[in-house]
């Protein structure tokens, strides 16, 4: 059994298109109420409508409210809880027993007893002030439980995943998460972020993903069929070494930006970044970057100013690499649109 157990704070782009249908070898999931097109922040030109739909349709998710349902926002630990305690329940024509306690305690105390009495129970541990239950979920902990919400038998191989293809799951330490996941890429229910099938494990899932995998779950029509191409190679020279930014400006001197790469190899890239300001620094911290193509590694971290030490945003990093220069975006909060985009000049080569 794997041991090192990965952070729930953390955070597929498991996207997908479905549309209400019959759910041959799951009958028993059927519409308990309709959609009428209630939720404001879900338009019918979303790519995520009719995941949203029918998620909804079968009460299986919820909005944030009556009218929103927050398609872009993080979903948490007991979100996640919640949604495969009702899969489950209603596969095997169970009852979700009420228990004292905060709003999702009776779906943790069904995953404790029929999904997984140490994973599920986590939720109701502390992080720091924080319940865990009302943490974001990474994808790794969402594929790893909702996997289990049905039985093997309903993950028909639909697609040729060998092992070791998929670019960043063969790393995951997570008990048995890695093999979860390349069965649910292989039964069509998990594409990946890109053509080679990045699964980013640590990154957040949002809840417009989340409703994309629920209709794939449970309705096998909608599972994809797709080939994963190679990751291609490349030999990064020469990018070892601190790095400044001063964007240029020579009369405003004191904004810099530092990057050090202090160590990097064919997965993953060790590095400090930091942007000083006196007065009011902005601070960084960083996780290492995991390549996500063969020039591109992504790595996620807090930003904060030094007066504001608690106040923390959590950040994107996507370190772009080509000969003699490096490209830093920077997303805070989720962020669609780099929020800071800065070139590096090396000494570094693409071969």
């Amino acid at each position: 059994m794997k041991k090192r157990m990965f952070s729930l704070l953390t955070a597929c782009a498991l996207l997908v298109s479905t549309t209400p249908a019959a759910f041959a070898a799951l009958s028993d999931f059927t519409a308990e109420r309709s959609y009428t097109g209630q939720f404001a922040d879900v338009p019918a030109s979303a790519w995520y409508y009719d995941n949203v739909k029918t998620a909804y349709e079968l009460g299986l998710v919820n909005g944030s409210s009556d009218t929103t349902y927050a398609p872009d926002d993080n979903i948490t630990v007991a979100e996640v809880q919640t949604i495969v305690a009702r899969i489950h329940a209603t596969y095997h024509s169970n009852t979700i027993a009420p228990a004292e306690g905060a709003w999702y305690a009776p779906y943790v105390e069904y995953c404790m007893e029929h999904i997984d009495r140490e994973i599920c129970s986590m939720a109701y541990m502390l992080d720091g002030d924080v319940v865990t239950a009302d943490q974001p979920a990474s994808r790794t902990y969402f594929a790893y439980l909702m996997y289990a919400a049905l039985p093997s038998s309903e993950y028909a191989q639909i697609n040729t995943i060998p092992d070791g293809s998929l670019p960043d799951v063969d790393d995951i330490v997570f008990m048995d998460a890695d093999e979860r996941i390349y069965t649910l890429y292989r039964a069509g229910i998990v594409t990946g972020n890109d053509e080679y099938g990045t699964f980013h494990p640590d990154t957040n899932i949002t809840r417009a993903e989340v409703a994309a995998i629920i209709a794939r779950m449970i309705d096998p029509a909608q599972r994809k069929t797709f080939t994963l191409e190679e990751k291609p190679e490349a030999v990064l020279n020469g990018y070892e070494g601190s790095y400044f930014a001063s964007l240029n400006d020579p009369n405003r001197p004191w904004i810099g930006y530092h990057l050090t790469i202090s160590s990097m190899n064919n997965s993953t890239i060790q590095f400090d970044f930091s942007y000083e300001k006196p007065g009011h620094a902005v601070a960084f911290s960083a996780e290492n970057a995991r390549f996500t193509s063969a020039t591109t590694a992504v790595a996620s971290g807090t930003t904060y100013y030094a007066d504001q030490p608690d106040n923390r945003n959590p950040v994107t990093y996507e370190l772009t690499f080509s000969n003699h220069n490096i490209h830093l975006n920077i997303y805070i909060n989720g962020s669609t649109t780099p929020d800071y985009s800065i070139d590096f000049a090396c000494s570094g080569t693409v071969a």
